[in-house]
C-alpha cells in the first residue's frame, strides 16, 4: 500500500466521520427547539445561581478548620475573625468564610511575594527586607477589605434607615417597620434589623438590647436600637396633633452621622489612595540600582560598601520603617477598640516573672514623684492601656534591642568592608573599553592582587618587610605595565592592608551605639506624643457626634442625665473610659462625677457639653438644658464640616510626604550619593595626574 492510498483512506474515514457529526447536531438542534427543553431552560433560570464570589467563601469556609489547626496562621485567623465579627454580628457562617478567605489571601500574598524574591535578589538582606514588606502588604490588604466592607455597611444601613421611616410613615409602629424593612434590605443589615425587633417583642427587652450592644458593629446600629427601644417602650409624640415625631427625627440625625462618616471615609481613601504602594515600591528598586549603577560604572561599588554607604543604607531602613508606620496610622479612621483593650499582654506576661518586675520597679517611678503623674498624663492622653510598669519595660526592651541591634550592624560593617577590601569589585580593574588580550591580563592582575594581600594579612608582616615582599611577589609579572612605579604599586597595596588592619571595633561606634539606645529609650514616649496628637484631631469629631446625640435624646420626656451618659459611652470610643468611670461614680454625686468626667477628659468642647449635663443633673429639667442646641445645629453642622476638611487636608498631606519619602530618599542616598563620591573620587585622580604634569 503507497502513500496515496494511505491519504485517501484518511481522507475517507475524516468524510464519514463529519456526516455523522452533521447528522448528530441536526438532531441536538431539534430537540433543544422542543417545547420541554426550552421550559426545562426557564425553570433552570429561576432558580438561583451562585456567583463566584459566593463559591470563593463556600471554598474558603471548608478551609477554616485547618486553617485553625496551623500555629502562625491560626494567630491571623483569629485577628481576622475579631475584626469582622464586628461587621457580621449574629452569622457565624459568614464571619467563618470571609475571615478565612482573607486568612488565605494574606498567607499567599506573603508567600507569593516571599518566594519571587528568591528571584529577584540574590542577597539575604535584601530578601529579608521584602519578606517583612510582604507582611506589612498583607496587613494593608487587610484593612482595605475589612474597610470596604464597612463603607458597604454604612450604605446599606443609610439605605435601611430611609426604608424604615418608610414604613413608620405608613404604619406608626417601630417593630412593624423594622421587619419590613428588613425585607428590602441587603442581606448585612437586614440581620441586626431583624435583631432589633426581636429585642422590642423580648420578654425582657431591656436585657435582650444589652445584649444587642455587645455585638452591634457600630455606634450607629447602637443609636438605632436604643431609639427603637426607647419609643416602642414609651411610644412617640403624637402626630396627629401636630407634634414632630421624636423617631422620625432621631433616624434623620442618624442617617445624616453616617453621612458625615461616610464621605469623611471616601476622601481619605480617594486622598491617599495607592499611596502605600508608592511607599513600598523602593524596597524591590535597591538592588537593581545597585546593579546597574555597579554594572555601568564599577567604581561606585566602593562606595557601597565603605562605612558611609552602609550607614545610609541603615538610615534608608529607618526612612521606610517610619514612613510605613505613619501610613499605617494615618490611613485609620478610628481607632481599632480590640487593639487598644489587647495593648501590652506580652509586657504583662512578661512582668509576671518577679525577677524582671523586680528590676522595672527599679526605674519605675513611685506614686509620690512628679514623673509617675507626667507619666500617667501622657498614657492618659494617647488613650494607652499599659500601666507605668510595662510602659518603662517597653521603653527599656526598645533601649536593648536597638543597643544590639546597633552593636551587630557595626560588626556586620566592619565585616563588610573588610570583606570588599580582600575581594573588591572585579569590574573595576576589569571592566571598561578593553580588548579580550588586556582583559585577560587584569583578570590575572586581580587574581595576584586578591592572593597577595590573603597572604600579607595572613602572615601579618610588619610594613618594614611588607615593601620588598610586594616588590618580590611582583617582580616579571607579564600582567603588570613595565613602566609601573614599583614603590607606588607596593604602596597602594600596603594600604589596601592597612585599611584592612584598621576596621576593629573602635570606643566612639560603642559610645554611637550607647546614644542610640538612649534615644531608642524615649522611642516609646514620642509614640504616644504622635498618637496623642491625632487623637485630638478625632476628639472633636466624637464631641460633635456627642453633641448631636445629645439634642437628640433631651427629646425624650422621661430621659435621665444618667442614662445620657450611657448613650454616650456606648457610643464613644476615645473618651470610652473617662464616661464609664463617670456612670461608675454617678451614684455618688452626678455633680461631682461629671466635674470628675471633666478632669479627666481635659477637652474644652467636651466640657462645655458636661456643663450642660452638670445643670440638668442637679438645677434645671434636661429638655431646657439642651433646648438651644436645636437653634445652634445649623451653624455647628458648618463648623463640624470645616474641621473635617482640616483634619482630612492635614492627614493627606502628611500622607503624601510620608508616601514618597522612601522614593525620594531612595534617590538621595542610594543614587545620587554614590554618583557624588565617584565624581569627588575621579577628581582627586584628576588631581593627582595634573599634579605630576
Amino acid at each position: 500500500m503507497n502513500l496515496q492510498n494511505v491519504l485517501l483512506i484518511i481522507l475517507g474515514i475524516s468524510g464519514v466521520l463529519l456526516v455523522v457529526l452533521l447528522v448528530l447536531l441536526n438532531i441536538v438542534q431539534r430537540k433543544l427547539k422542543g417545547t420541554q427543553y426550552q421550559e426545562q431552560r426557564r425553570l433552570k433560570a429561576l432558580l438561583p445561581t451562585r456567583t463566584k464570589e459566593k463559591r470563593w467563601l463556600e471554598q474558603a469556609h471548608k478551609t477554616y478548620p485547618v486553617l485553625d489547626e496551623l500555629p502562625l496562621v491560626k494567630k491571623l485567623l483569629h485577628r481576622m475573625r475579631s475584626r469582622l465579627t464586628l461587621v457580621h454580628a449574629g452569622n457565624e457562617i459568614m464571619i467563618r468564610s470571609r475571615a478565612a478567605a482573607l486568612t488565605l489571601m494574606i498567607v499567599a500574598c506573603i508567600l507569593i511575594i516571599s518566594l519571587s524574591s528568591f528571584l529577584w535578589t540574590s542577597s539575604w538582606v535584601s530578601r529579608a527586607t521584602i519578606m517583612l514588606v510582604s507582611v506589612y502588604l498583607g496587613g494593608v490588604l487587610s484593612d482595605l477589605f475589612i474597610g470596604r466592607l464597612v463603607k458597604q455597611m454604612l450604605y446599606d444601613q443609610s439605605s435601611m434607615i430611609l426604608d424604615i421611616r418608610h414604613e413608620y410613615h405608613q404604619t406608626h409602629m417601630v417593630q412593624v417597620s423594622l421587619e419590613n424593612s428588613a425585607e428590602r434590605s441587603k442581606p448585612m443589615v437586614a440581620v441586626h434589623a431583624r435583631q432589633i425587633a426581636g429585642i422590642l417583642a423580648a420578654v425582657d427587652p431591656e436585657d435582650e438590647l444589652q445584649k444587642y450592644y455587645e455585638i452591634a458593629p457600630n455606634r450607629y446600629m447602637k443609636q438605632l436600637a436604643g431609639v427603637s427601644y426607647k419609643i416602642g417602650e414609651y411610644g412617640d409624640a403624637d402626630i396627629h396633633k401636630g407634634e414632630r415625631s421624636i423617631y422620625l427625627s432621631m433616624l434623620g440625625n442618624i442617617r445624616e452621622e453616617i453621612h458625615m462618616d461616610i464621605n469623611r471615609r471616601e476622601r481619605i481613601d480617594r486622598l491617599l489612595y495607592g499611596i502605600v504602594f508608592v511607599a513600598i515600591s523602593p524596597v524591590f528598586m535597591l538592588d537593581p540600582i545597585r546593579n546597574w549603577a555597579e554594572g555601568m560604572f564599577p567604581i561606585v561599588s566602593n562606595y557601597y560598601n565603605s562605612a558611609w554607604g552602609l550607614y545610609s543604607l541603615i538610615l534608608l531602613y529607618i526612612t521606610f520603617i517610619i514612613s510605613f508606620i505613619a501610613l499605617r496610622i494615618l490611613k485609620g479612621v478610628d481607632e481599632d477598640t480590640q487593639s487598644i483593650k489587647d495593648e501590652g499582654k506580652w509586657l504583662k506576661r512578661i512582668l509576671k516573672r518577679k525577677w524582671i518586675f523586680k528590676l522595672v520597679d527599679r526605674i519605675t517611678p513611685s506614686e509620690h514623684e512628679p514623673l509617675h503623674f507626667k507619666v500617667a498624663g501622657k498614657l492618659k492622653d494617647a488613650n494607652s492601656g499599659l500601666s507605668q510598669h510595662a510602659f518603662f519595660l517597653q521603653k527599656t526592651l526598645a533601649a536593648l534591642v536597638i543597643f544590639m541591634l546597633i552593636i551587630s550592624l557595626q560588626f556586620s560593617i566592619h565585616a563588610n568592608i573588610k570583606h570588599n577590601i580582600l575581594y573588591p569589585n572585579k569590574q573595576i580593574i576589569t571592566g571598561g573599553n578593553q580588548t579580550e588580550s588586556q582583559k585577560m591580563l587584569s583578570e590575572e592582575r586581580y587574581a595576584f592582587e586578591q592572593t597577595l594581600i590573603g597572604e600579607l594579612v595572613a602572615k601579618d608582616i610588619t610594613p618594614d618587610q611588607m615593601l620588598p615582599y610586594i616588590q618580590e611577589k611582583a617582580e616579571n609579572k607579564s600582567f603588570l605595565q613595565n613602566n609601573l612605579n614599583q614603590n607606588a604599586y607596593a604602596a597602594q597595596l600596603m594600604n589596601r592592608v592597612e585599611q584592612y588592619h584598621e576596621e576593629y571595633y573602635k570606643w566612639y561606634e560603642l559610645l554611637l551605639a550607647f546614644g542610640l539606645a538612649l534615644a531608642g529609650f524615649y522611642l516609646p514616649d514620642a509614640y504616644l506624643i504622635i498618637r496623642t496628637q491625632l487623637r485630638k484631631w478625632e476628639m472633636q469629631n466624637e464631641v460633635d457626634g456627642f453633641n448631636t446625640l445629645s439634642m437628640m435624646l433631651s427629646q425624650f420626656p422621661n430621659i435621665s442625665v444618667y442614662e445620657m451618659i450611657e448613650w454616650l459611652h456606648r457610643y464613644s470610643y476615645i473618651f470610652e473610659r473617662q464616661l464609664l468611670r463617670c456612670m461608675l461614680d454617678y451614684e455618688a454625686g452626678g455633680w461631682s462625677a461629671i466635674e470628675n468626667l471633666k478632669e479627666d477628659a481635659r477637652f474644652v468642647p467636651l466640657e462645655r457639653l458636661a456643663d450642660r449635663l452638670q445643670v440638668a443633673a442637679d438645677l434645671i429639667p434636661v429638655k431646657k438644658a439642651f433646648d438651644d442646641m436645636d437653634a445652634e445645629r445649623a451653624f455647628a453642622m458648618d463648623q463640624r464640616k470645616e474641621h473635617y476638611e482640616k483634619v482630612i487636608s492635614r492627614k493627606s498631606t502628611l500622607g503624601k510626604m510620608f508616601g514618597f519619602l522612601p522614593m525620594q530618599a531612595t534617590f538621595t542616598l542610594y543614587l545620587l550619593l554614590p554618583f557624588v563620591y565617584m565624581a569627588f573620587q575621579q577628581l582627586g585622580d584628576l588631581t593627582v595626574v595634573t599634579g605630576k604634569m
